[in-house]
């Protein structure tokens, strides 16, 4: 099989010296050792973290049933202990050491000499946003799998979408497939800008410029010129697509190159294509594309304005609508990303339940409060919601707003869960009648275990149950407390 990069590519690419005269040949790359297996050649790049150096794994992936084909490691920990690596270097004569200045800039670089290499005659898509990127991405991939089929399409690999993961994303392209689309994350300064360079992608679509990482950044102003970011290597034959109602779509499209393409719902339906027709609630959403009746089987009024964007984008492509239509009518939920079910209590009681449980900001949480707030026809209204993480400074200020949300649309129950939540406990109306508000410091067992017995105990028939919070709060631990299922989710 041929290798993923010659040795001449990956020198030229990440500015390195080999050390010894190995041939160079890979065709897997992994920056956890963990994942080195013996199974194919695997190019190894140890990363250096805060808490991590992945220099001290080296000798691990040497191993028999390891055996990394190619190792990179940084200079400076080279001329530290020089005498270790060229010791390593003589016994695995196979092997490829490769010095670099950075390994993390390297594994990008290298990666950006991949998709240079491979995606020449590849459509190129990146998606970003503060919130609503991954459910974007999927549906996209829904879209593109419908016209190209599912091996002409390539896309982010698992959650692989930051500084890291997006390089280790591209290089699972195998060059055949048609389409590649790639979500972008953040988590600091130029993250952004760093892995647009790797992809350069033809078309690329914001979702939204929310406060998600405002502590990090500090306004969204700033995480509006990170974001768009991810537009500077449109070309003239590629599109930038943002909200047309979002204040920074402007900003975000400010010297884009190629054609800036607007989507929301009051954009025309001569433009779009779209006309609405119903939210249904629980159970999607009704449109017409270019007259075809399309349901969109995610529910939230967000979700619909996240296949507005997937509809402008694929028609920027070039799929055609019946396509489009049925991309967007075969995607399903992701694990813990707004998922809805009909299901039962320990107690008995037929519910609706609402796990959101992967992330959580302000944006993500208004949303999912202001769409259990529509439902109609439903029973009380119970809201599990815990600590949102990375607002820094602005931590407080957001924790409120969600008090004050909670008791504008009327949930009867609601149960709080970390040390940020307490601000929002402290301005929700406790005084009224109709609603009940308690406050847990922390998502402990015996927490959780009180939780779900005051909600088994008191809710009844058609009641809808969310569950919101950061990843790290492990509301999902609540679902088996209170179904059930011997611990399955419901």
């Amino acid at each position: 099989m041929e290798s993923l990069l010659t040795k001449e590519e990956l020198l030229n690419a990440v500015k390195g010296t080999q050390i010894g005269s190995a041939l160079c040949s890979f065709n897997d790359v992994q920056t956890d050792s963990r994942n080195v297996t013996s199974e194919k050649p695997c190019m190894f790049v140890p990363l250096v973290g805060e808490f991590q150096n992945g220099h001290k794994y080296i000798p691990s992936v040497l191993t028999a049933d390891k055996k990394a084909s190619v190792i990179l490691l940084n200079d400076s920990e080279y001329k530290n202990n020089s005498a270790l690596y060229e010791k390593l270097a003589a016994e695995n004569p196979d092997v490829c050491f490769v010095r670099v200045e950075n390994t993390l800039h390297a594994l990008q670089d290298a990666a950006e000499a991949y998709v240079a290499k491979k995606c020449r005659n590849m459509i190129l898509v990146s998606i970003t946003g503060s919130s609503g990127k991954t459910t974007t991405k999927e549906m996209m991939v829904s879209v593109a799998k419908a016209h190209f089929g599912h091996a002409g399409v390539a896309y982010t690999y698992g959650n692989l979408n930051s500084e890291t993961g997006l390089p280790l994303s591209v290089f699972k392209i195998r060059g055949d497939e048609k389409i590649g689309i790639f979500e972008m994350g953040m988590n600091r300064v130029n993250e952004i800008g760093e892995i647009s360079k790797v992809l350069k992608s033809r078309f690329g679509i914001i979702t939204n410029i929310g406060t998600a990482h405002i502590g990090i950044l500090g306004s969204q102003k700033n995480i509006a010129e990170e974001k768009r970011k991810s537009f500077a290597y449109i070309p003239s034959n590629g599109a930038a697509v943002v909200g047309a109602d979002d204040p920074f779509a402007d900003f975000c499209t400010e010297g884009v190159k190629g054609k800036v393409v607007k989507f929301g719902r009051n954009v025309p339906a001569e433009i779009s294509g779209v006309r609405f027709v119903e939210d249904k609630g629980l159970f999607g959403t009704d449109f017409e594309l270019d007259g075809l009746p399309v349901h969109l089987p995610l529910s939230g009024s967000y979700n619909y304005l996240n296949a507005l964007s997937v509809i402008a984008c694929a028609k920027e492509i070039g799929i055609p609508s019946a396509d489009i239509k049925k991309g967007l009518e075969a995607v399903a939920s992701l694990s813990g990303r707004m998922e809805v079910s009909e299901t039962k209590l320990i107690s008995g009681k037929k519910i609706i339940l609402i796990k959101d449980c992967y992330n959580a900001n302000l944006d993500s949480m208004m949303k999912v409060i202001d769409f259990c707030g529509e439902l109609k026809n439903v029973g009380k209204k119970i809201f599990v919601l815990a600590d949102m993480k990375e607002l820094g400074a602005e931590s407080k200020k957001s924790h409120e707003a969600i008090g004050h949300r909670i008791s504008e649309v009327g949930a009867e129950l609601v149960y709080l869960v970390g040390p940020e939540m307490k601000a929002a406990e402290e301005v929700c109306w406790k005084g009224q009648d109709k609603i009940s508000v308690k406050w847990f410091n922390e998502s402990s067992d015996k927490n959780f275990e009180t939780i779900a017995g005051d909600i088994n105990l008191l809710a009844g028939d058609k009641d809808v149950i969310l569950l919101k919070g950061s990843h790290s709060m492990q509301l999902e631990k609540l679902v088996p407390l209170l179904c059930g299922n011997k611990g399955e989710a419901c």
